[in-house]
């Protein structure tokens, strides 16, 4: 008896079954992927664009590394006063 799912039935409930768990799994993973990469996306962590550090201590930061010379933080600092 086949109780009225065909030749196909159990195999095929069994493979949509599988798929539908990987698809579960694949997508849950992506979600984890997506959430721990905007947890370091610039400006998060208080770095970078939106970030809520003052920005004259961002140009003395940049100073200090060598990142900016002294003529281009003396300007940044007279059109940040």
């Amino acid at each position: 008896m086949m109780f009225g799912y065909g030749g196909f039935g159990g195999i095929g409930m069994m493979i949509v079954g599988g798929l539908v768990g990987l698809a579960v799994v694949a997508l849950i993973v992506l979600l984890i992927i997506w959430a721990v990469r905007g947890l370091w996306r610039p400006g998060s962590m208080g770095m970078g664009p939106g970030s809520s550090e003052d920005p004259l201590a961002i140009a003395k930061a940049r100073y200090a590394k060598g990142e900016i010379s002294q003529a281009e933080y003396k300007k940044i600092v007279n059109d940040l006063k």
